[in-house]
């Protein structure tokens, strides 16, 4: 190992410390490292490799001979397309079954006793122990695989290979074992290889992901066979150089398990100290006795809002406050709730009398058992039915699998209704025969709950607020209005979602199973409400809004740092994975302008593209428009387009000439699919010939960019194709701005959206986008100002 490479290693184990994920990325760089001759230095000293092969192979030749051995079946050499890159001097590529023994067996009295290992006794991960359980041997040496001390074990049946159980075999009694038949087994007949210098070639994430991809059989079922183990192709040091490599893992592997024990104990102290004080807050009874724990929250501020978990906490902790009346302070000049109960009362009455609603069903009162707590000055106990003017339910129809578009009818999805957010464009379209129900039209200020489907999703409740007409209630969403609007809406959906509300709403859930549950509209009625006087009400929505903004914040600030520390310690990563430390020259990969014209480039990244997703419900013409746009404004594939601000964009032209090519090329067909509501969509059908520009894309793309893009098609892949538009707009606008030279609010982002794109995307409403961006930041596709900048509408064919 040079001087650079020992520097950027100390780089590495300071940057593994605070990005995440990071000290598990860092062992998989230590077994790369190691791998490829770069974690010690080469002694010139040594005996090659290539010498001890000679050794083995007159051994082997010796055992044969004396019948000790059958004789080998021959393996085919490594070619040098096999080899992932080059070896440093005194290093051999070879064949795990060209150097010891596969799978044997064998020969004892069936009266020793020998140690029995089923595959809940190998650990997973890096860990190194096994246990045993003690058998007689003529119990066992039927039926099982055989294995003896110093023997590597592989499981090769998956997810126990993918989970990297592996062990080197020893102490068993006797020195003889057997065990699961989903091990590959590896005997070290000449000595040839440290056993624990295979095992963390074994365990190398990198090893793993490479061979899963070469895995047998069924889903669930899938294999290492027993010649792929047999012809692994394993990088061969000369064996004192093995044992340097052995001795220098356990010492950085070491330095990994105390850095996780020094995190792990510091983010411990963090979230309880942060309980902590919160807990102060929650169970302080005297208002004037808040300010101390305030106070020590503010003093350690920075230091306990710099993980994730202590900011959902906190988020918890201000709901909590809220509806206990501790969030903001009491005015006695305020009208007390009850002031407002008998407003209420009087309102029902007069309503009865006119004949314009029904004697409401009498409701038991609330007693003192029920009461949880002491509420403030001013507040009252309250069921929520004795505040409900009007409570019903939608319709579900047999929908469209789109969201209804402008002036179209839509049905609202469960997931619409989010806890204290409303999200209108989680809807599906009417179908044109049907006709709509204008009574199950959701208004301005219904308060939703959710009342049937998983059980996290029962009980969900939000407030409609900027609705778009034409949207219908589903029958598995319960909505209902106070009387008078004497209660604040927003306040009582946090009633519902949050406390004592949100535990008696959790508690009346009901059904066969977790994913399956309901709440009736009578049990919603039951609820017990701490209310407050109506100006408090909207103090306290008030004080959410401005902390829930500040908490967003500290989760943007907290996810900037760690996508910062994470990508800091890609970069070392790559960098250390390039750096030559060996004396043969490394193969440089060619420049796409060396080896292929731009139009190829562009075609195999959008085969590649659409042989992912073809078969994906929504994709079409419109979404693989979007994608070739995220794949150069994105991903950095330098694509050359040129996006235009259309109606249906970001659009490139280019998408007409790639189908046309696609269909004289037989890649794939184009059709044409008629909907019911008689909306047409052009989508793609995939014919065998597209296997090989797709293959060509993975060449020409870099492992990070595959990685990427793969995660924007699976992310995309369940979208529909206005949701697919929204999401590639927003990211082309937000873009645009940083290319120049702006960092854009949300709210400049989406009026750019509706007021300078097209008339057409004028459709889509604030609160139909900002759900959308915060989507975006929380998949991490936050744009960094990549061209291309799309073209304005007014300097289109300019």
């Amino acid at each position: 190992m040079n001087k650079h490479t020992a520097e950027l290693l100390e780089k590495h184990f300071d940057t593994a410390f605070a990005a995440p994920d990071g000290i598990r990325k860092l062992r998989e760089l230590i077994l790369t490292l190691a791998m490829q001759g770069k974690l010690v230095p080469q002694d010139p000293n040594d005996q090659p490799a290539s010498e001890l092969l000679k050794e083995i192979e007159a051994e082997k030749q010796r055992l044969v001979k004396e019948g000790k051995i059958k004789k080998p079946k021959p393996l085919p050499p490594i070619t040098d397309a096999e080899k992932p890159y080059a070896l440093p001097r005194g290093w051999e590529w070879v064949r795990l079954g060209d150097i010891g023994l596969i799978n044997p067996r064998n020969n004892a009295d069936d009266d020793m006793l020998a140690g029995f290992v089923p595959m809940p006794l190998i650990q997973e991960g890096y860990s190194e122990f096994h246990s045993f359980e003690e058998r007689h041997w003529g119990d066992i040496r039927k039926g099982y695989t055989h294995f003896a001390d110093g023997d590597v074990g592989m499981a090769k049946i998956t997810p126990c290979f993918e989970n990297a159980k592996s062990c080197v075999f020893s102490n068993l009694p006797s020195g003889i074992g057997a065990g699961t038949t989903e091990l590959h087994i590896f005997r070290n007949t000449f000595d040839a290889v440290d056993p624990r210098y295979l095992l963390f070639f074994l365990k190398n994430p990198k090893f793993i992901s490479t061979t899963a991809a070469r895995m047998t059989g069924s889903a669930g079922q899938k294999r290492v066979p027993t010649p792929l183990f047999a012809e692994l192709e394993l990088p061969l040091p000369p064996i004192s150089e093995q044992h340097h490599i052995v001795a220098k893992i356990d010492e950085l592997m070491a330095r990994c398990d105390e850095l996780e024990k020094l995190r792990s104990a510091q983010q411990k102290a963090r979230l309880t100290v942060h309980t902590a004080a919160i807990k102060q807050l929650l169970n302080i009874a005297e208002p004037d006795q808040h300010q101390h724990a305030q106070t020590f929250l503010a003093e350690h501020f920075g230091e306990l809002y710099t993980v994730k978990e202590n900011v959902a906490e906190l988020r918890k902790a201000i709901l909590q406050l809220a509806v206990m009346g501790k969030l903001v302070p009491q005015n006695p000049d305020d009208q007390p709730a009850r002031e407002l109960l008998k407003e209420i009362e009087a309102e029902k009455q007069r309503l009865v009398k006119e004949g314009k609603i029904k004697k409401p069903k009498l409701l038991p009162s609330v007693t003192e058992k029920e009461k949880p707590y002491k509420l403030p000055q001013g507040w009252e106990w309250a069921r929520l039915g004795d505040l409900i003017s009007y409570m019903d339910a939608g319709w579900s129809p047999k929908c469209e699998n789109e969201p209804a578009r402008e002036n179209e009818w839509g049905v609202l999805k469960t997931t619409a209704v989010q806890a204290l957010q409303f999200w209108p464009h989680e809807n599906k379209a009417l179908p044109g025969k049907l006709a709509p129900r204008p009574d199950a039209q959701v208004a301005e200020n219904d308060i939703l709950i959710t009342r049937a489907g998983p059980k996290n999703r029962v009980g969900v409740c939000c407030v409609a607020k900027t609705v778009r007409p034409q949207l219908m209630l589903s029958d598995k969403i319960i909505r209902f209005k106070i009387y008078g609007d004497l209660i604040f809406p927003d306040f009582c959906a946090l009633v519902l979602n949050t406390g004592y509300g949100g535990d008696q709403i959790e508690r009346m859930k009901s059904g066969m199973a977790d994913s399956q549950m309901n709440i009736s509209q009578d049990k919603v009625k039951q609820v017990i409400a701490a209310l407050p006087p109506l100006p408090e009400q909207h103090r306290i929505v008030a004080k959410i809004d401005e902390l829930m903004d500040l908490c967003d914040s500290l989760g943007h600030q907290i996810k900037a740092a760690t996508s910062k520390q994470a990508e800091l310690l890609s970069a070392l990563r790559l960098a250390q994975s390039q750096d030559d430390t060996t004396e043969e020259p490394q193969r440089k990969p060619f420049s796409k302008a060396q080896v292929i014209d731009l139009a190829t480039y562009r075609a195999n990244i959008g085969c590649y593209a659409i042989n992912k997703l073809a078969n994906a419900q929504y994709f079409g013409r419109t979404a693989a428009a979007k994608v070739m746009y995220l794949a150069q404004a994105h991903i950095g594939l330098d694509l050359d387009l040129k996006p235009e601000r259309e109606a249906a964009g970001p659009l490139d032209t280019w998408i007409y000439d790639f189908e046309r090519q696609g269909q004289d090329k037989r890649w794939f067909e184009v059709n044409e699919k008629t909907w019911a509501n008689g909306r047409k969509k052009t989508e793609y059908r995939c014919l065998s010939a597209l296997l090989e520009p797709a293959a060509n894309a993975e060449a020409l793309m870099t492992p990070g960019q595959k990685t990427e893009f793969d995660r924007l098609l699976y992310a995309l892949a369940d979208r529909t194709t206005e949701e697919v538009e929204i999401i590639a707009t927003l990211f082309a606008v937000w873009n645009d701005f940083l290319i120049d030279g702006v960092q854009p609010t949300d709210t400049q982002i989406i009026s750019d959206v509706r007021e300078n794109w097209h008339e057409r995307k004028a459709r889509f409403l604030p609160s139909d986008l900002k759900p959308w961006l915060s989507w975006l930041r929380k998949e991490n596709f936050i744009p960094r100002g990549l061209p291309p900048r799309t073209i304005q509408q007014w300097t289109l064919g300019v």
